[in-house]
Formats: structure tokens, sequence, C-alpha cells
């Protein structure tokens, strides 16, 4: 059977390539590069000979139809998928083949609408036998009921996102009920090994291990993405259900956490975090957005996803396409040890790859993590922003201090970029306690040095007047408290640390230009 596939470059469509030529049926996949479609599929055994590769992109419904000729099914996995995705940069389980555009809205519109239209609507005027269309768990989120199931009310998305993924849902039901042989899929967060472009999952699988893992009420849905794959596959040949539930496997946060630490031999860094405190978390970062738009993983929506998410019931769609799921243990095996191969995980215990070499990573300088990599730049251009100067300080400080407290002491938002304290002073008039979450630069001699920047507002922030009258301070760093004190840096020593200072965060140059003031940096040493 020839089968029309698109997505075939990204992670589940290429795993859904590999099962189709496994159960001997032609792919023929559309594809906007042959050349990174196929470098892909090697990557994953795939004889590519097997493979027909169309050029074209699912946005233009020529080439789509075009595409479309001579086939017997057609699986459409390609789209910007994910509670967290970017327009112009798809994220998310299926995120393979996006879309881009300068407008966020009309891009996701376009891939997650346009695209659907053009290959699922093309494909049943087409009178193919059978047609998949690959949506996500997340559109029944928040859930009616305790547990997840194909006939559950749709949700009510914030984002431009949700609604464009609603939007292309409810075209697909909509040919179902003219009686079109159209078959839903309802994946939920997809894991494994060869992932082109990390998706939130498996990013924040790294992260958690690198960094700290966060424990909001709920769960996570794991399935593997190649009994995804396989799944595909099977739905274009078998008389399959309209809409096949795969959640996959339900783990709570706690859970998921503690499989990790038993296959790398590691404890997260994990820390208790109340549902509101997330959920607050999103909604501020999605007003954010609204005022400059930038990238960054947390919305309310994905909040929603990780603080209400509950179990999905797989096993009518997993019976009527005749499969059982792998076990998880497997399926996080695997896709840590390669998240550790491919250089995006630092901490793999166990499963770390074999040392290569003598190269090291300095102390003084680490690696940047993917998070730091990633969404570094955009923040730099944010944080240095006349804009987010009056709206930061409203935001960035309170939920600082909400999650320092929730995870004692060890996370804060701001320290997912930078290296970040929470400083305590002795208020310069009132003489009460004042908690202040700054940025900072660690010592080799267990000192740290912090800018008075003020989001580079013209007015020196008060707890440095406060540090002028009180050196005496304590700082949480990493969950340890220290008793230090405070030392307002001469021009020489300026001089000195000014530079390692801007390769920790370059915002500090663009606060100077900015203000007339001089940034007070100080030291703190600790009192012992």
């Amino acid at each position: 059977m020839r089968v029309f596939i698109t997505g075939a470059s990204g992670f589940v469509g290429s795993h859904a390539v590999r099962a189709l030529l496994e159960a001997g049926h032609r792919p023929r996949a559309l594809v906007r590069d042959p050349a990174k479609a196929g470098k892909v599929l090697a990557g994953l055994g795939v004889d590519t000979a097997g493979v027909e590769f169309v050029t074209g992109d699912m946005l233009d419904k020529g080439a789509v139809s075009a595409a479309l000729d001579g086939c017997d099914a057609a699986i459409h996995a390609a789209a910007a998928i994910g509670v967290t995705g970017a327009p112009d940069r798809p994220r998310g389980p299926l995120a393979a083949g996006a879309g881009s555009g300068r407008d966020p809205e009309s891009a996701l519109v376009q891939v997650n609408v346009s695209g659907t239209r053009n290959v699922v609507g093309g494909a049943v005027a087409r009178g193919l036998d059978r047609v998949v269309h690959v949506s996500t768990v997340a559109v029944f989120v928040p859930p009616a009921g305790p547990r997840i199931t194909t006939d559950g009310p749709l949700a009510s998305p914030r984002t431009d996102y949700g609604r464009s993924k609603l939007a292309a849902e409810r075209y697909v039901r909509d040919l179902q009920t003219e009686g079109a042989p159209v078959t839903i899929v309802y994946p939920g967060g997809v894991c494994g090994p060869d992932q082109p472009v990390l998706d939130a999952l498996m990013e924040g699988l790294s992260a958690g291990l690198d960094q700290a893992w966060p424990l909001p009420p709920g769960g996570v849905s794991v399935i593997d993405v190649r009994d995804l794959g396989e799944a595909l596959a099977r739905a274009v040949a078998t008389p399959a259900p309209n809409r096949l539930m795969l959640g996959g496997h339900y783990l709570t946060w706690p859970q998921y956490a503690r499989l990790c630490e038993k296959v790398t031999g590691l404890r997260p860094r994990s820390f208790r975090v109340p549902g509101a405190v997330m959920l607050g978390a999103g909604s501020a970062l999605d007003a954010a957005k609204r005022i400059r738009n930038f990238d960054y993983p947390l919305t309310r929506d994905a909040a929603e996803f990780m603080v209400k998410l509950v179990p999905t019931d797989d096993k009518p769609s997993l019976d009527a396409l005749g499969m059982t799921l792998r076990p998880v243990e497997e399926t996080v095996t695997d896709g840590l040890r390669w998240l550790a191969e491919a250089g995006h995980l630092r901490r793999a215990g166990r499963l770390a790859p074999a040392p290569r070499g003598t190269a090291h990573t300095s102390q003084e300088h680490p690696m940047p993590t993917l998070i730091q990599r990633t969404f570094g730049p955009t923040f730099q251009k944010i944080s240095g922003s006349p804009r987010f100067a009056r709206i930061g300080p409203k935001i960035v400080p309170p939920l600082d201090r909400a999650l320092h407290k929730a995870s004692g002491g060890r996370l804060m938002l701001g320290q997912l970029l930078v290296p970040s304290l929470v400083l305590s002073t002795t208020g310069a008039v009132s003489g009460l306690r004042r908690q202040t979450p700054l940025a900072c630069m660690p010592e080799p001699d267990g000192s740290w040095i912090v800018v008075g920047s003020n989001f580079g507002r013209e007015k020196h922030p008060a707890w440095t007047g406060n540090l002028l009258k009180h050196p005496g301070a304590e700082v949480s760093f990493r969950g340890r408290s220290t008793e230090v004190t405070a030392h307002l840096l001469d021009s020489a020593e300026r001089a000195e640390v000014w530079p390692r200072l801007v390769r920790v965060w370059p915002v500090y140059d663009r606060y100077v230009q900015r203000v007339d003031r001089e940034l007070r940096v100080f030291r703190l040493t600790p009192a012992s």
C-alpha cells in the first residue's frame, strides 16, 4: 500500500516512516528538504531507497494534491505541536515540517488549520481508503473526569497555538461526521531516542536532571515514539475506530523523577510546587508575552497540562490495533541515554556515554545549559528593553520569591538563565528584613558578585542602600543559607570583574548605556 505522509523529518513522522517500511508499505513523504529528511531517517537505520520523497510544503494545496495522487492512505503527522510552541520555532511531541511566519497567530493558523485542511481534506476528497490525523491529548485538558477518553469534552485553550489546534480538531471531526474514513490519534508526551528537535517533554527531562525538577500536582503521560510510529502504521492498514487514545503510561511527577533516578543512579534536585504557583507563573508569562512576544516553554496552557493531566483510557484503542506498549522504564532509559549521547544532558549517571579524550568543562565558565542556549539570547533582548524595565519589577521578583520559598531555596525563574540568589538585607530606614532575588556571579573563593541594575531604571535599587548602611546580610543560594558581609567595589575592583559579569549576563552593558548613574557592584563574602 502506498501511504502519503507528512512530517517525515520530525520525531513522530520519521518513526512512522520506519514502521511503514517494516510493515511492507511504500511511504511517499512530502518534505521541504529531502536531504534533511533522508539524514533523519538514515539515523534511524532506514534504507531511504524505499522512501519516495516529494519536495513541497503542506501549506501549498497544489503540491499536496499532486503528492496524494496514486496513494491509498495518508498520515498527517506534521504540525506546530506542543502547548509551549512558538510559531516560527515549532516545538512539542510532533513538531515536524512546521511553517513559519512573522505574525505568530497567522503562522499557527496556517500550520495547524490550513495544513490540516490541505492534507486531511485533500486526502478525503481524493477518496483515500484511510486517513490518519495526529492530534494530542492536550485538546482534552483540563479533563472533565478522572480519566481522559476519546469522547471527552474539548478544552478551551488560551493561546493561539491551542486555539489553532482546536480549530483543526473540529475540522477533522466534521469530516468524520460526514462519513469520511478519518482516524484521529491522541498521543500523550512522546519520549524516546533520536529526536531531531527537542520538544517540551524531552527538554524537560534534560532540564530536570541537569538543573532542578519541580514537582507540581498532576502528572504526565509518556508514550514511546517507536510505539506511536507502529500505531500509525497499523491505523492506516486496519479498520481502526475513528478516534484512538494513545496517551501512554501515566506517571505523577514524583514517580517520573523517581524513575529517572532509578535508571541513571542520580537523584534529581526535586522540590514540591503548589499547583497555584505553577498556574500563576504561566499566567504571568502569558501576560508578558502579550506586551512583547518571546519564546519560553511555560504558558498557562502548559502549566494547566502539567497540573491537571489525568490518566488516559488507552485500552480500547490498543485492543483495536492489536498492540501493547513497551515498558515506560525502557522508553525513559533509551530517551535519557540518547539525550546524553547527543550532548543535551550532562548529569546522566550510569547512562553517560564513555569519555572521549581529555576535554573538560571549566568550572569558572561552565557549559551553557539547553535552556540557556535556547532562550538566553531572547531573554537578554527582552530584559534589556525599556518596556521590560516597567513590567519586570512587578512580575519577576514576586514570582522568584514564590518559587524560592516553594522549592526550599533551590529554584527561581531567573536561575534557569543565569546564576541567582536571594539576598536578605536590613532596611536602611525601616530596619526590617528585606528579601531580593538577584542574578549573581559565583566566585571561586565562595563569594558572590551582584549588580544593582534595578532592571535598567534610573534609581539605585533599595537593597544597595540597605547594604551601604548594614553590610551584614544573608544569601540563600541553591538551597543553602550563608551569612555574608557586603563590600562595594571601587573603580579598580569594578574594572576587574566587569568583563566577567557581562559574560554571565550581557544585559548589564545595555543598562550602563541607558542610565546616567553608575551601577553599584558588591562582593558578598561569607562571614566566616
